[in-house]
């Protein structure tokens, strides 16, 4: 991937996508205290022009990726920015998914499609006390559903639960309603879609670069995470602003796909 981008020179290109950058995120200051520039996100500018040159060059819509290893040198420093550039594909309009996970691509590309917004997620954690379930994912995510801040990037020595460090980014969705997706495959192979609507409330999340979701469902945080786990999903599903099964159903006519529905 480095590769594309010892090709890419326009500085005005760079520039004009730096400036996307900063426009995109609030970035904070370094260990120094240092506020952002465009020299500061110019190489990552500068791939996410290559990035987007390769996804218009081989027509992709969508984009999985993983890194398994230790990433030095050039590698290390491309693997530092992943997470932002992909973010800013995904605004654009190629879902970028991480672990390699094709079908929450999928998933991600289908909510945008229907609903403006297609966020990467995941079940974080289940707060009992309260009954609701934390719903998240760390790394890319689309600005488009981050409406109750604009969503926030950050350096760090250590990524969380993975080697190196870099850029982390944080979204932030609304309260209000949520549509989740999850794409999975049954025991002969065939696509499968899992949904569910739920409500995301006030109240405190993690801030160290991820982004949160308190999601509240009308059958409970226990009885979701049983049904949801019973439909055989992936640990990934895509989220999205409102309320949007019976348009996925609409989707799911037209291909052909069967749809479980954990709960409105």
């Amino acid at each position: 991937m480095w590769a594309i981008a010892d090709d890419i020179t326009d500085e005005a290109a760079i520039r004009a996508k730096a400036a996307d950058i900063l426009n995109t995120f609030d970035i904070a200051p370094d260990k120094d205290g240092k506020e952002a520039t465009e020299e500061t996100v110019w190489d990552m500018a500068r791939y996410v022009v290559a990035f987007e040159k390769w996804v218009k060059d081989e027509d992709l819509a969508l984009v999985a990726s993983h890194y398994d290893g230790y990433a030095k040198g050039i590698a290390g420093k491309l693997d530092s920015m992943l997470i932002p550039a992909f973010s800013m594909l995904i605004k654009q309009g190629t879902a970028c998914a991480v672990e390699g996970d094709i079908k929450v691509a999928m998933a991600m590309s289908i909510l945008k499609t229907i609903a403006g917004t297609g966020q990467l997620s995941e079940m974080y954690s289940i707060d009992f006390n309260e009954d609701i379930c934390i719903i998240g994912h760390s790394g890319s995510g689309d600005a488009d559903i981050s409406q109750a801040k604009k969503p926030t990037m950050k350096i760090v020595d250590v990524f969380h639960g993975k080697t190196g460090g870099g850029y982390l980014t944080q979204f932030y969705p609304p309260t209000g309603d949520v549509t989740y997706l999850g794409i999975t495959q049954d025991k002969d192979g065939h696509f499968k879609f899992v949904v569910a609507e739920g409500v995301n409330e006030e109240g405190p999340i993690f801030m160290f670069g991820d982004t949160n979701m308190r999601t509240r469902f009308s059958i409970g945080a226990r009885e979701f995470c049983n049904q949801w786990s019973e439909a055989g999903p992936t640990h990934h599903m895509a989220a999205a602003v409102g309320r949007h099964i019976d348009t996925i159903l609409k989707v799911a006519k037209i291909m052909d796909v069967p749809v479980e529905i954990i709960c409105r």
